[in-house]
């Protein structure tokens, strides 16, 4: 389990210089620690010292160099991950984005609250998202968030305003 190759056993087809390389010239600060790692690892340490180093834990350590083992330099980035499908299809959200365009039937200002929007295609498709995922459906639409400016407690009526605006008699004469 712990047996891995150290020194030039260790990515055999790898020489040190281009591993120095790799990490002088590496961004990532995720895949430059690995790559690091792995310089260790090439120069013969073992891994107990390597993880004392890095200030890692054993099994971190083992479990990078054994990507390395197996995968060559591009271990040092992690493979990309497809993620959960959406629920709704691309097609399903193009007609949705449609139908949020005609506006709600009940508001004649066109705009709808996300509250409207997840009870609309709970209706329409069935799924139940979460308030988040609505955000995100609609964001990704193009749609902005439109609320009004909170009226601060000690800001002026209108008829304030308005006295203050118009012109004093005594300013005239």
């Amino acid at each position: 389990m712990w047996n891995l190759p150290r020194g030039n056993e260790f990515l055999p087809r790898t020489p040190l210089k281009k591993l120095e390389k790799l990490y002088r010239n590496e961004k990532d600060a995720k895949a430059k620690t690995r790559l690091l790692a792995a310089l260790h690892r090439k120069d013969g340490k073992s891994i107990d010292k390597i993880a004392e180093i890095m200030h890692q834990k054993r099994p971190t350590v083992h479990d990078w160099l054994t990507k390395f083992d197996e995968r060559g330099t591009d271990a040092k980035t992690d493979p990309k991950r497809p993620g959960k499908k959406p629920l709704l299809t691309d097609a399903q959200r193009k007609q949705f984005v449609k139908r949020l365009e005609k506006g709600p039937s009940h508001n004649p200002s066109g705009l709808w609250t996300s509250k409207e929007v997840r009870n609309l295609i709970h209706k329409q498709y069935g799924i139940l998202y979460g308030k988040t995922n609505v955000w995100n459906i609609l964001t990704a639409a193009g749609f902005t968030l439109l609320t009004p400016r909170k009226k601060h407690y000690k800001s002026a009526s209108i008829g304030e305003i308005k006295a203050y605006k118009e012109p004093s008699v005594t300013a005239a004469a």
